[in-house]
């Protein structure tokens, strides 16, 4: 009863993050269409086509491992005796333009882990497999026919600690989700783009034998997949805040026409890298997740580090 009780509200946080999604997408493209803007992309523009190899192949990324490490010894005020915790993010580009056609592929790979001394193994504090392939066709200054293929999942078993015994929960393509849209793309050379779709194939993936007889993350009991038709959306986001701080951000958004297209599914990653050498930053990390079928609530990660950072 308490989750029916506050379903009502986690719909209105959702719609409400669509509806200022939207407003705020028009407004960059009103925006976009202003003199200043139209320079600042030609130069965008000029800087990308230089970057580009013999064959019209371009790429970039970054690579993040974040270190911490405490220690405790007769403190009064308590606290784990020893941790230790490593955390690595891959954010890699590949793409290729050629005459009107564009190729773009993203790869955004995480891992990481936690360590105490009432722990009796390493935990899970990240896990991300999340890889997007996007053909386009230039149909205009800025928008492309595209066909958008992403696959998301993760890497090794999640449990849940706070039950006993510890209850395991997820694993690699439990859940999986497979996304094929054929849309419209709306992108500037290297900070923004905007896609959308009406027409969008979902795959939900419950391949673990160990879920195989339960109801989860949308998959019928003894079914390992589902597929849902619906809408989406997806826009990225890059921005240079400074000249030692920048930012990257995602948002995605799904409504399955099939079951409840209210529930608008919602994922939301967010990237701040402020560095203070070549090699170090600090680094803070963001994410937002809200799937009705999944759990009836905002998820939200948050992970803060200093360490090694490199630009590929």
């Amino acid at each position: 009863m308490k989750h029916n009780s506050l379903l009502p509200f986690y719909q209105n946080v959702v719609m409400r993050k669509l509806i200022c999604y939207l407003t705020l997408t028009c407004l960059f493209m009103q925006l976009d269409g202003q003199d200043v803007t139209v320079k600042q992309m030609q130069k965008e523009t000029a800087k990308d086509i230089k970057s580009l190899d013999s064959n019209g192949w371009k790429r970039s990324g970054t690579f993040i491992l974040n270190l911490n490490q405490g220690a405790l010894s007769n403190w009064v005020a308590g606290g784990e005796n020893n941790t230790l915790g490593i955390n690595g993010l891959l954010n890699y580009a590949v793409n290729l333009r050629r005459g009107r056609n564009t190729w773009d592929n993203y790869f955004d790979i995480a891992l990481g882990f936690q360590n105490a001394t009432s722990f009796d193994k390493y935990r899970k504090i990240d896990d991300r497999i999340d890889i997007t392939s996007k053909y386009g066709y230039q149909v205009s200054n800025h928008w492309y026919a595209s066909l958008l293929l992403n696959f998301n999942s993760q890497f090794l078993d999640g449990y849940d600690y706070s039950t006993t015994p510890i209850t395991k929960i997820s694993s690699f393509l439990s859940p999986g989700k497979i996304i094929l849209s054929p849309g419209m793309n709306y992108k500037t050379s290297t900070r923004f783009s905007f896609f959308v779709s009406p027409v969008t194939f979902r795959w939900v993936l419950k391949k673990d034998p160990d879920f195989f007889n339960v109801a989860k993350f949308g998959v019928d009991s003894a079914k390992k997949a589902n597929m849902e038709f619906g809408a989406y959306i997806t826009t990225t986001y890059k921005a240079e805040i400074t000249r030692w701080a920048t930012y990257t951000g995602r948002i995605d958004l799904f409504s399955n026409y099939r079951r409840e297209p209210q529930n608008v599914d919602l994922l939301m990653n967010n990237l701040l890298t402020m560095k203070f050498t070549k090699l170090f930053a600090t680094n803070l990390s963001l994410d937002l997740i809200y799937d009705h079928d999944v759990k009836q609530r905002l998820q939200l990660k948050e992970i803060l580090g200093i360490g090694l950072t490199i630009a590929l």
